[in-house]
């Protein structure tokens, strides 16, 4: 219940309750925006992938049976060229799982087990937001002996220097390779087994999958150069010495993850990839070396040495956005804007507020004195009135009579005085209070 004030006119005045409930309530928002402004500048980013949900199981086969209790690796790349690493074990039928994944296209898995001194690994994998996981069959075989004994000689070709330029071209990706090939013996190559089986063929370099738009290539005769959807093959004997062979090629790009495999039919002293790095962010199991310049791009450098026949390597893309930054930008330019509003619209309405309450504060005031004021006036008219009559009855002198009446009179017109004033002085606060 709000206090009360009996005044002298037996008038009850009620004084206002402080208005502090609304200031308090423009902190609560206050602070819930810029909680919730934290949060989305924490999450935002992370749109388009979950973390710790995704599952990788599979088999190790060996002869077509699994490969029991043997140690295996589980290679995880991550953006800006993280590799981590997480050791398991096969179980008694060569089963294993790894679970508590990072999903989205940010993150590329490999299963890896070394046997006979040879490292085997299996596909690239992609973990999708989705409850089933992935599936990975992995088979590890031993050389025939025969094979082993026949690789033990030299190869007759074998590529010196491999590069691969690849730039990003909007809706495609423009890919150029510089082969270099030696023939190291004496007479013109040809492959009698052939590639897949096929004879007469000297040369196979493979090509990525959903290759378009190969133009001619540099270095071979064109007229026995055939193109299929696995590569580019050459269909007459390679003559010994130095080849270098140049072409180049579109890849499909929408804007979203493509991982390129890099095959090898042939062992490559030297592979260089080069991916343009203003618009394309770049992954890869071959070693990170650097970036460098080339007028007018910048390029991420990605080297390999030494790199067995028939084995491959990969590269993994992904748009580089820049409005990432842009979203954080804004995010924070809208934390300051809301702890700006929660500075000053509290501040205002506490200082509203104290107005409003001084305001009320000087009403009761002015009231209370206008009501003295007032008490004061009609005692002295009170007094003056008994004072003409007793003059009127003889029962005071006329000099008493006349001295008292000015007095009270004076005073009357002191009480007068200030009720003009207190209530221009009134006036002036209901002025002010409506401006505020």
């Amino acid at each position: 219940m709000m206090p009360q004030i009996d005044c002298a006119c037996s008038q009850k005045v009620h004084l206002p309750s402080p208005a502090t409930n609304y200031p308090v309530t423009i902190w609560h928002l206050f602070w819930m925006g810029l909680i919730c402004s934290a949060l989305v500048i924490g999450w935002l980013p992370r749109i388009g992938r979950t973390e710790g949900g995704g599952r990788i199981r599979g088999v190790i086969q060996r002869e077509g049976k699994g490969f029991a209790e043997q140690r295996i690796m589980l290679i995880r790349f991550g953006p800006n060229q993280d590799v981590q690493r997480f050791p398991g074990q096969t179980d008694a039928e060569g089963r294993f799982l790894f679970e508590n994944l990072e999903t989205g296209p940010a993150f590329t898995y490999f299963i890896g087990i070394r046997y006979k001194e040879q490292l085997h690994r299996s596909d690239p994998v992609i973990l999708q937001s989705s409850e089933e996981p992935a599936e990975v069959v992995l088979e590890v075989s031993e050389q025939p002996a025969q094979e082993a004994k026949g690789n033990d000689a030299p190869p007759q070709l074998r590529i010196t220097n491999h590069l691969m330029v690849i730039v990003g071209r909007g809706t495609h990706l423009e890919v150029r390779e510089i082969v270099k090939i030696v023939n190291t013996g004496t007479t013109p190559y040809i492959d009698r087994a052939g590639h897949g089986g096929a004879t007469g063929i000297s040369l196979h370099l493979p090509l990525p999958q959903g290759h378009y738009n190969l133009d001619q290539v540099q270095g071979l005769n064109t007229e026995y150069v055939h193109v299929d959807l696995s590569g580019l093959s050459y269909l007459a004997p390679l003559p010994p010495g130095e080849h270098q062979i140049i072409y180049t090629y579109n890849l499909p790009w929408h804007d979203s993850l493509a991982t390129i495999l890099v095959e090898r039919t042939l062992g490559t002293s030297m592979l260089d990839v080069l991916v343009e790095d203003e618009h394309l962010n770049a992954t890869s199991d071959l070693p990170f070396g650097g970036r460098v310049s080339i007028d007018p791009h910048v390029f991420a450098h990605f080297r390999g040495m030494n790199l067995e026949a028939h084995s491959r390597s990969w590269l993994q893309l992904t748009p580089r956005q820049a409005s990432a930054s842009l979203l954080h930008v804004g995010a924070y330019g809208l934390i300051m804007a809301i702890m700006l509003l929660g500075v000053l619209i509290p501040l205002h309405d506490v200082w509203h507020g104290q107005a409003r309450v001084e305001h009320r504060e000087t009403d009761v005031l002015q009231h209370t004195q206008r009501s003295e004021v007032k008490g004061a006036g009609r005692s002295l008219l009170q007094s003056i009135a008994r004072l003409d009559d007793e003059y009127a009855n003889g029962r005071v002198e006329d000099d008493t009579y006349q001295q008292r009446r000015q007095s009270y009179k004076e005073q009357l017109c002191k009480l007068i005085e200030e009720m003009q004033k207190s209530e221009a002085r009134q006036k002036v606060i209901e002025t002010r209070g409506r401006a505020v």
